[in-house]
């Protein structure tokens, strides 16, 4: 099993996710399985229309980026070995349709080398000269990011919450004159947070300062990569912030208790409203998604400390 962005896998549920993604996504173009039976071919399917065949390749276990390489190239040159051995077989189950590109579908590609062996190959396959190639052969290599829409939409639909952790360590970059005025505003709310018994802890304030700026200018990357891989999660998850920031500076006017009470109140009360308006999303992504709104209200002032 390996761990990705979109979920654990091995090599037969990765196979299986595949074609439907492939079902969904290329139904007007006549998709068509292939199944392993009575043999393996090559291909996991392909579509009537327009000659695209389609082969999934999921390692069962965490290869170093050399032996993921190396086991992604052999699996390339197995496969389209299997082309010529099984010409005949091919023809019988598509017809007329000439395989006009062959792609191969794997969760992460970590080498550009693949695209060397992919362009040899492809030179290969058109030099055999089969009845079942397109004299404009090509082999294209595609990894889960192409198929990110379709593939959040089956898990959500499997009842599996959505993580979208390891393609999100982003970091933003902002215009010194855009990020000033916030900064201050971080650093005058965190004086409060960090002033303790009327003395304020210098060195802990210069930490929270970075802290708090940090989660802040990734909050806004971390929401457009939700937007782009899961469009109908983010409209809810933007309608739930929306709603609520407009609750947060009337709580601010009317608060009695510390500052540290009410930052952990909106954090808390946010992840709440989204939790409820996204339940497919994980636990983690909505914290994440509070915690950082939580940074940016404070940098922009809807959240008010004093």
């Amino acid at each position: 099993m390996i761990q990705t962005k979109y979920g654990t896998f091995d090599g037969d549920s990765w196979e299986d996710l595949c074609q439907l993604v492939f079902k969904s996504k290329y139904k007007d173009q006549q998709y068509q399985e292939m199944v392993a039976s009575p043999g393996d071919f090559g291909i996991e399917g392909f579509t009537k229309l327009d000659g695209v065949a389609f082969q999934c390749y999921c390692p069962d276990t965490h290869y170093t980026q050399k032996e993921l390489y190396e086991k992604q190239r052999d699996k390339i040159t197995k496969d389209l070995e299997k082309l010529r051995s099984y010409e005949n077989e091919i023809s019988r189950r598509m017809g007329n349709t000439k395989i006009r590109e062959w792609v191969f579908v794997t969760p992460l590609i970590t080498d550009n080398k693949l695209l060397s062996h992919a362009q040899t190959k492809q030179v290969e396959v058109v030099k055999w000269g089969l009845s079942i190639i397109d004299p404009e052969f090509k082999v294209i290599l595609q990894d889960a990011d192409y198929f990110a829409t379709e593939i959040n939409t089956i898990q959500t639909a499997k009842g599996k919450k959505i993580t979208l952790f390891s393609a999100l360590e982003l970091e933003s970059q902002a215009e010194e004159q855009e990020v000033s005025e916030y900064e201050k505003n971080i650093s005058k709310k965190n004086k409060v947070r960090c002033t303790f018994n009327g003395v304020l802890d210098e060195e802990k304030h210069l930490k929270l300062n970075r802290i708090t700026s940090s989660k802040w200018l990734k909050n806004d990357p971390f929401l457009k990569e939700i937007e782009k891989n899961a469009s109908e999660i983010y409209f809810h998850v933007l309608r739930a912030i929306n709603q609520y920031e407009s609750e947060v500076e009337e709580l601010c006017i009317t608060w009695r208790g510390d500052a540290e009470e009410l930052i952990s109140k909106v954090r808390d009360e946010l992840a709440q409203r989204l939790s409820e308006a996204t339940p497919t999303l994980g636990e983690a992504e909505i914290y994440r998604i509070a915690d950082q709104m939580t940074s940016k209200w404070i940098a922009l002032c809807p959240l008010g400390i004093e």
